[in-house]
């Protein structure tokens, strides 16, 4: 039989594989202003992120694909 204070403790902190992993550090302003210097980055659009698992934010690049600015994965284009 399993304790309602074990139970409790499950619902406020978890011990378990589902717990999600952490996100990569957020892209800066620094970085941002770099990379449309280079004209590495075209525009930003929100877009659906596979890795995150929701819309986020993104930076359209030159060759069509998007960054996620959020985890930093790269979504090939559409050819």
């Amino acid at each position: 039989m399993t304790s309602p204070l074990r139970v409790l403790r499950q619902i406020v902190a978890p011990n378990g594989r589902h717990r999600p992993h952490p996100v990569a550090a957020l892209l800066d302003e620094t970085t941002l202003t770099s990379l449309l210097a280079a004209d590495a980055v075209a525009a930003n659009e929100s877009a659906p992120c596979p890795t995150c698992g929701r819309t986020t934010f993104h930076a359209l690049n030159r060759d069509g694909s998007r960054t996620c600015w959020t985890c930093r994965t790269a979504t090939p284009g559409e050819s």
